[in-house]
């Protein structure tokens, strides 16, 4: 509906212009009427109105004045001059300073109605145009930030153009010292994966906003998302005041103290870590290598997860180049193992991962690497690399110092226990090809060399796994087996003492006697005698 003020000082020509528009536009205007300029004016300060139709000739503001002052406060209203012929040529002035056009009175319906469709096209095209402007003005909003945003990201890893690297330096300027944080804000792409895109942006900018109030008056800085590490916000920091060190600032309290507040389903921080990197003479020429350092910082918080601030200037100036775990400490751990030790095996990580530490923290992948190394070497040793392999391509455990331990540890007792499960085979087996190779050869010279080379092992090796096992030696265990031979040959056979001797293994009778008597209290002749007797009573 169009809004439309009539103005003449003349009542009755006001009241019948109002009533002629109101008839030929039914319905589709609505019209005030006032013959005191002041009023109008006053009117229209505190209302929208689309049309103006006033006449030129009024006692206290003539029509030029009144189209001035409410111009003031609405540029784009349509003002229509009424005019007689005798202010014909004032009315042309008019048009030159700003008026839509003119009504000569008396007024004719159809010159009227024209002007009036006139006015409502420019204003339609007015508002269309307005509303795309809007519209343009929108999108680029939007866009003008992600291309910003694309541009930084490009910038810090060094691919712009130089053309591109001109418009970067126009917001941050060459040869200003400075260095880059980095924040990461723990599951936040998760959470903006479940939010409309309106509220994403919003969130962006107050946690851009936090970040600049954390560095106060003593610093510039411009904040952007980054496209390649997950949860991570950028923020390039000019120095503004001299001497300013944006860690101390920063390490004041905990950050996280200060992050926003998200009503709703808002973003709620989990845990936010803040990274500085190498501050630089001249940040342009240097925020590739700002970049990496506060990237390589970030890493850091493997060793200190519970901090919310890290630094380059303490962590990375107290890492060493190089580091390495010695063949020593190498065998003592697979000694571990190999006795199925688990808590020294534990015990023996620990020395290793302190005695690491001691001369600062290395890079941490080298770390996690240099470790899964050695304990790769020592499942290929004991044959484990399948159970290694599918331990290790486990998700997780390697978030901080503590897991990676705790996998470490878990993995020691995988391998002490497929050790164990294995020597618990390995025995069995033993025992059983041990003790078949004495009942078949049990009547022969069996020299310890001779067995362990039946074995394939060596004879110090060999003794120490027959004792394991059987819990007694090699030289008793095959006593054991001779003597129970020698019994059932007593008991069963008519075989001579000294040919009992020779069948087991004994070629002096006389040395068999002995230790016959060792180990059943009695001779052999006794043994026989024994069992004669006890055959006897049983028949009697």
């Amino acid at each position: 509906m169009w809004r439309v003020m009539v103005i003449d000082d003349e009542v009755r020509q006001c009241k019948g212009l109002k009533n002629i528009l109101l008839r030929e536009f039914q319905g589709d205007m609505e019209v005030w009427d006032f013959t005191m300029a002041a009023e109008a004016l006053a009117f229209v300060h505190s209302n929208e109105v689309d049309i103006i139709i006033t006449d030129i000739c009024m006692p206290e503001m003539d029509g030029l004045q009144f189209m001035e002052e409410a111009a003031k406060e609405n540029p784009g209203i349509k003002v229509i001059l009424l005019t007689g012929y005798a202010e014909f040529e004032y009315a042309r002035k008019a048009l030159t300073l700003g008026a839509l056009d003119y009504l000569l009175k008396p007024l004719n319906p159809d010159r009227m109605r024209a002007v009036l469709e006139k006015a409502f096209q420019e204003i339609s095209e007015e508002r269309l145009l307005a509303s795309q402007k809007e519209e343009m003005r929108k999108q680029l909003d939007i866009t003008l930030p992600i291309y910003m945003e694309q541009q930084l990201n490009q910038w810090v890893y060094g691919r712009l153009s130089a053309a591109d690297r001109k418009e970067i330096e126009k917001i941050i300027p060459c040869g200003k010292p400075g260095n880059v944080v980095i924040t990461r804000l723990k599951g936040f792409q998760e959470w903006g994966n479940t939010v409309e895109k309106e509220e994403m942006e919003e969130t962006k900018y107050r946690i851009k906003w936090w970040v600049k109030e954390l560095l106060q008056l003593n610093y510039h800085s411009l904040s952007f998302f980054s496209h390649v590490l997950p949860d991570t916000m950028v923020t390039v920091v000019t120095l503004k005041r001299a001497g300013s060190d944006a860690a101390a600032l920063l390490e004041r309290g905990n950050p996280a103290d200060s992050f926003p507040v998200f009503s709703g389903g808002g973003y709620k921080q989990k845990q936010i870590l803040m990274c500085l990197g190498k501050t630089a003479d001249n940040l342009f020429l240097q925020i590739e290598e700002c970049y990496r350092s506060a990237v390589n910082v970030m890493d850091y918080h493997f060793y200190f997860p519970e901090a919310a601030v890290l630094s380059a200037k303490t962590i990375l100036s107290n890492s060493p180049a190089e580091f390495g775990i010695g063949l020593a400490e190498e065998e003592a751990l697979k000694d571990a193992v190999k006795n199925t030790d688990y808590g020294e095996a534990c015990c023996l990580t620990d020395r290793i991962i302190q005695r690491c530490l001691d001369g600062g923290y290395p890079e941490p992948d080298k770390f996690r690497s240099g470790l899964q190394s050695l304990f790769r070497h020592i499942s290929l040793f004991f044959q484990m690399e399948d159970a290694f392999e599918q331990f290790w391509q486990q998700e997780g455990g390697e978030e901080n110092i503590g897991a990676f331990k705790n996998k470490l540890y878990a993995l020691l007792e995988l391998l002490v226990k497929k050790t164990e499960e294995k020597k618990q085979d390995r025995n069995s087996g033993f025992a059983e090809r041990f003790r078949s190779y004495l009942e078949q050869h049990y009547s022969e010279d069996i020299p310890l060399e001779d067995i362990a080379a039946a074995f394939a092992l060596t004879p110090t090796y060999f003794s120490n796994l027959v004792k394991e096992i059987t819990g007694d030696s090699f030289s008793r265990n095959l006593i054991e087996v001779r003597m129970k031979k020698a019994r059932s040959m007593l008991q069963e056979t008519d075989f001579r003492i000294y040919e009992i001797a020779r069948k087991t293994g004994y070629e002096d009778v006389k040395y068999f006697n002995r230790v016959f008597k060792k180990e059943n209290g009695i001779t052999p002749m006794q043994f026989r005698e024994e069992i004669i007797k006890i055959r006897r009573g049983t028949h009697e």
